[in-house]
């Protein structure tokens, strides 16, 4: 029998005298007290994709070097003699793009309403299964925000396809730094591995050389970062690491307020937005992971510009009316997409923070 408040809604209250005859005060309304953000996904990009395994292509310039040519020296195909001389007019067939790709994934969330409880006048709800649609909805987007921040999500076709999630492709010695125990994969930007650390590894504080560190990589790699995004701890370490030497924080407003922590982080290689996220916070789901070797969101900063990330989505978010089963009314969310990652190196990230 369902409950509220603790009390069994077909269960009237007790009373005698002059209280049995009392109304509930119960306000006709209901505060949801969980966060619903998705600040990672409501900052990226949308595209489309038109397969289960959604591919695109990036491409690079070659490094700068010694392009000059002697007069009137002719061009050769790439493979073939070059001329004498500086150097050769030479022609390159594809140059250097390289395909990537990730697999859709399908999240779904299942409803069901007894006829009775549709019925009940409740307090705060017209509509049971329209209020419970809703949450299903919110919640559902949360879980896709999960899975695109947590660092264990590699891509995978096996059973329950999965979307390799931001650190799958960011994930190289080149656009990031590894503290403590953390290392790159054995393979690396593809989608396919993941950082995979000993339960109880060890880790390392913050520093600001680090997020300098990874800057100046994604920079050299040809990229420009614009946001950091960390757990609620790693927000309040990063405000603590602009404590003066006296530990007392000197920035106060005109209005004589004292600001507590830092918005924006201007870096050697441009400004970087500092982004809370509270999912990264969340303890990892274990289910998902192969083994208890995996590094938790909360341990890692992101370093990454939106316009390299898009979801792309195969099937938009559509509710499924199954229909009446048995005295219930069923229903569902579903929704297939896969994340988009255009440009890993012009991405970054710090991985094996405490």
């Amino acid at each position: 029998m369902a409950t509220t408040g603790g009390r069994d809604i077909a269960t009237p209250r007790a009373g005698s005298g002059k209280d049995a005859s009392n109304r509930e005060d119960l306000a006709n309304f209901i505060s949801m007290i969980t966060r619903d953000e998705t600040p990672f996904l409501s900052s990226i990009g949308k595209s489309k994709a038109t397969n289960i395994y959604h591919e695109w292509q990036t491409d690079e310039l070659t490094a700068p070097g010694n392009s000059r040519v002697a007069e009137g020296t002719d061009f050769v195909v790439a493979g073939g003699s070059a001329a004498s001389g500086d150097g050769a007019l030479s022609v390159t067939a594809g140059g250097n793009r390289t395909r990537l790709g990730n697999y859709t994934q399908i999240n779904s969330k299942v409803i069901s309403v007894s006829g009775s409880r549709r019925q009940i006048d409740q307090a705060g709800v017209a509509d049971e299964y329209a209020y419970q649609l809703k949450k299903r909805g919110t919640e559902m987007r949360r879980d896709m925000e999960f899975d695109v921040v947590q660092t264990y999500n590699k891509q995978s076709a096996s059973g329950a396809r999965k979307t390799g999630g931001f650190q799958s492709f960011v994930n190289s010695g080149d656009t990031c730094v590894f503290k403590g125990a953390f290392t790159a994969p054995s393979t690396t930007n593809a989608g396919t591995h993941v950082i995979t650390v000993a339960s109880g590894a060890a880790k390392a504080s913050l520093a600001l050389t680090d997020i300098d560190s990874v800057m100046q990589k994604i920079y050299e790699a040809g990229g420009k970062a614009s946001r950091i995004m960390v757990s609620p701890k790693l927000r309040r370490d990063f405000s603590d690491l602009m404590v003066s030497d006296t530990g007392v924080r000197r920035n106060i407003d005109e209005d004589g307020k004292l600001r507590q922590s830092v918005d924006v982080y201007m870096s050697d290689f441009g400004d970087l937005m500092v982004v809370p996220n509270y999912i990264m916070g969340l303890a990892v789901n274990t289910t998902d992971a192969t083994t208890t070797q995996f590094a938790a969101a909360d341990s890692c900063a992101l370093v990454y510009d939106p316009q390299w990330f898009a979801m792309a989505t195969f099937r938009p978010m559509q509710e499924v009316e199954v229909g009446q089963k048995g005295d219930s009314t069923v229903g569902m969310f579903v929704e297939e997409w896969s994340l988009e990652v255009k440009n890993p190196k012009g991405c970054g990230a710090v991985y094996g923070l405490q």
